[in-house]
């Protein structure tokens, strides 16, 4: 069984873990999700590549293609284009790269705000919730079907253009100007833990590594 595996396996049995603070309720444990997540990566024999440093079109081609990844085998870079852009590691096995990307709510949200971040397709989503201490995983493809996100990119974009039209009218000397920020979440009181696609989807996952 490939490492990669066994950490996803290790991944889905996870307490609560909030992000950016210590929210599991353990005396002396690690202060975040995102923590959390990379102990299990150098529990399961991964080492840490570097942080950062990588361009969002590198890491866009290495997405397109998995097996052009230049970080060495075994090895995973945390944060790789920075601390507010996706994804949280990029992890090397094999000479296949993974792109993990961890999720965290409070007690009374059950499905992850992706802001402005587009659920992507191949980025594994470790997902973890208050309300049920418990973590799991899925393909952004799950959430946010290829075609959904071509829908959803098309919609920012023509946003961006109605902000740009505007702008250009507007004449304050303090250059007042607008920016549509895109958030992207759910409608409908969706729940990620109790879907009915959850154990496909983590199963999915697992089987793709």
């Amino acid at each position: 069984m490939s490492k990669i595996r066994q950490f996803l396996e290790q991944v889905l049995q996870m307490p609560y873990y909030k992000n950016y603070a210590a929210a599991s309720g353990k005396v002396h444990n690690i202060a975040k999700h995102e923590d959390a997540t990379e102990d299990l990566l150098i529990q399961h024999g991964f080492t840490k590549h570097s942080k950062g440093g990588i361009s969002k079109k590198q890491r866009d081609s290495w997405l397109k293609d998995p097996y052009s990844c230049s970080i060495p085998d075994g090895s995973y870079v945390s944060q790789p284009t920075g601390t507010h852009d996706s994804p949280d590691f990029i992890v090397k096995e094999n000479g296949r790269a993974y792109f993990i990307e961890c999720k965290s709510v409070s007690k009374k949200t059950k499905a992850p705000m992706y802001n402005s971040g587009v659920p992507k397709s191949g980025y594994i989503y470790v997902f973890t919730a208050e309300k049920y201490n418990q973590t799991t995983i899925f393909d952004g493809s799950d959430v946010c079907p290829p075609n959904d996100y071509k829908l959803l990119q098309k919609l920012i974009e023509e946003h961006r253009k109605l902000d740009d039209k505007y702008n250009k009218l507007l004449r304050s000397s303090y250059n007042i100007q607008h920016y549509t920020r895109p958030m992207i979440s759910h409608y409908g009181g969706i729940d990620y833990f109790v879907h009915n696609d959850r154990k496909k989807n983590e199963q999915k996952v697992l089987n793709n590594v």
